[in-house]
């Protein structure tokens, strides 16, 4: 079913007020917002023009169900391509072993175009609109975009909106002398630069210090929030808004149905404070969701906004006194995965309990993404805040479970630690195995505990309602792989360490038939009791401090953080084994009881 121009007015007069008011609030008080709207909208009239039928139809089917993406079985995978199946065309044909993993949702990183040389592992985008050429092609993309969406897997993409690469088109055209591009860039004169990084954190201390870079040909100093090489983008130029308004949209008809915002805390600059999570980087987010809404609202919008559970709602969006204003559909629990680290390493729920606690209310059309590991560090320091209600000392204690995770004081972990030598709490990379204890498992009875480690914080994404993401590799146990080390390339990069080449002969090894087969009695019990979007507190026994409860669905799911066996006072019959539930809960087990408490 195609979309009329009488649909797409109708959709600009449901959103279109949205996505004014914040043209107005970005950049009312400087330039012309009436000519603005005019130009917008001729972007979004020339996109939905060029939008296959296809999308058309699947806009109109997901207007009918704005929830499916809140859905029991909502299951997600994140790869990286080459790292997966080599090129584009080679994971069309791995779309079936995705299938047979429930796979519904598929992020593949760093997909577009990057820089020449280091590109902060793809993120530095050299043009949005062209794939690595080494990966192949738009048109690859598209075919495989078709082959997903026959197994209803939904395909997403980074969008990288803080910054591009130095050599992108815009950057390179900046170089040059070209004062539109120009300004699509921050550059300050050295006087003012020093002003802005005293008050500035730093993203990467040790391998990229400083927010700021000099650039002869720029004139002055450019803003570099993470890499040299990354040049942040001027929000304050509504040029950069129509530009990737139209970039998103031109992404959007090429068969996406996702898009990672990525480091959307640090868009908006403004003196004075440390330019993350302002308000007006959440108004440049509404924008790209009322756009989207209006051309392509199929297409999903997800926050990584690695930032305390405080800061994380308003990413969903929020009332300024207007009504509801919707920004994600997805934001990344990202504190919820760290939580479970913290839970391993010191045999104690606190934390997790606290994270799922604060992790409900969620507005209607929103859900969390959830994990156990992915792409990125163990940020210890984004759960800060939350530990802040438990521990007076809350850098002492992270700082603790970051070193137990590294391997410190006989510690099963086979973590390393990321962007620091260990005294300074930062982060820390391993793949969910080896941080598990199955890479420094000896015998069968070391291994069945790694298995139950792994096991335990698969339940707790699971669990908790969201799209709950598997990372490459970790469904089969695979362990670090420390050859990056020798790659001049990459040895720089310390989380190559848990970015593995796919070792598809592992996956019929030992440890991938029993972490695949949890997985798959994880996401039946999850659909069995109609589990999805935001988790519920469960209430424990307080003198069980390892003990953690989640209400999903219709079920009660218990978690236990120790290396002892802790009593259960809950009764019922667990879904993952079939069998009733023992008065104690095991060492590293979790337990799935169906229906409501007895």
């Amino acid at each position: 079913m195609a979309t009329t121009s009488s649909d797409l007015d109708t959709r600009l007069r449901q959103h279109g007020t949205t996505l004014r008011r914040q043209l107005e609030r970005l950049y009312g008080a400087s330039h012309d917002v009436d000519a603005l709207w005019s130009r917008i909208g001729a972007v979004l009239r020339d996109r939905m023009a060029e939008r296959p039928a296809v999308m058309q139809a699947l806009d109109v089917a997901r207007i009918a169900d704005r929830d499916w993406f809140v859905a029991p079985d909502m299951i997600g995978y994140s790869t990286y391509v080459d790292r997966f199946a080599g090129t584009v065309s080679g994971l069309t044909q791995k779309v079936e072993y995705l299938d047979t993993l429930g796979v519904r949702y598929l992020h593949l990183l760093a997909l577009l175009k990057a820089r020449t040389g280091d590109s902060d592992g793809g993120f530095a985008v050299a043009d949005y609109l062209s794939i690595e050429p080494t990966l192949g092609t738009m048109a690859d993309v598209e075919a495989l975009c078709g082959r997903l969406r026959a197994s209803r897997i939904s395909l997403c993409v980074d969008l990288a909106l803080n910054h591009t690469a130095d050599d992108h088109v815009w950057a390179l055209k900046a170089k040059a002398g070209d004062p539109h591009y120009r300004d699509y860039y921050i550059v300050l004169d050295k006087a003012e630069a020093a002003a802005r990084e005293a008050v500035l954190p730093q993203v990467f201390p040790t391998t990229a210090p400083g927010n700021f870079t000099h650039v002869p040909e720029m004139g002055g100093e450019v803003w570099t929030t993470f890499y040299p090489f990354q040049w942040d983008l001027n929000w304050a130029n509504p040029e950069v808004m129509l530009a990737m308004v139209d970039t998103m949209l031109r992404l959007a008809n090429h068969g996406f149905e996702a898009f990672r915002l990525d480091s959307t805390a640090f868009l908006w600059k403004q003196a004075g404070t440390d330019c993350r999570n302002l308000p007006q980087s959440h108004f440049i987010v509404r924008a790209l969701r009322a756009a989207l809404d209006i051309v392509a609202p199929a297409t999903l919008l997800k926050a990584e906004a690695i930032v305390p559970t405080a800061f994380v709602p308003p990413y969903f969006g929020a009332d300024e006194g207007e009504g509801f204003e919707p920004e994600c559909h997805l934001v990344y629990n990202n504190s919820l995965m760290v939580a479970g680290w913290v839970a391993l390493a010191e045999q104690s729920a606190a934390l997790p309990a606290a994270i799922v606690d604060a992790s409900g209310g969620l507005p209607h059309g929103a859900n969390w993404l959830t994990y156990a590991r992915c792409h990125d560090d163990i940020g210890w320091g984004a759960v800060l805040g939350d530990l802040r209600g438990i521990d007076s000392d809350p850098e002492a204690r992270l700082t603790n479970a970051a070193h137990f995770i590294e391997g410190a004081g006989g510690s099963w972990a086979r973590g390393v630690p990321f962007q620091s030598d260990g005294s300074v709490l930062h982060g820390t990379n391993g793949t969910l195995a080896s941080l598990a204890g199955l890479e420094a498992a000896t015998d069968d009875v070391s291994r069945e505990t790694a298995f139950g480690r792994i096991a335990l914080l698969n339940t707790l994404a699971v669990a908790s309602g969201g799209v709950a993401t598997i990372y490459m590799g970790d469904e089969a146990g695979m362990l670090n792989d420390y050859a990056y080390r020798d790659d001049p390339d990459r040895a720089h990069e310390g989380r190559w360490l848990h970015r593995p080449q796919m070792d598809w002969s592992a996956l019929d090894s030992p440890a991938a038939t029993r972490i695949a087969g949890d997985l798959a009695r994880l996401r039946a019990a999850r659909v069995a009791g109609a589990g999805a979007g935001a988790p519920t507190l469960l209430v424990t026994d307080a003198s069980v401090p390892a003990l953690l409860g989640i209400r999903c669905g219709t079920d009660r799911v218990y978690l236990n953080f120790s290396d002892r066996a802790v009593p259960l006072s809950d009764i019922g019959t667990d879904r993952l084994s079939g069998s009733a539930a023992a008065a104690t809960l095991a060492p590293w087990q979790a337990v799935w009881l169906m229906g409501d408490r007895a």
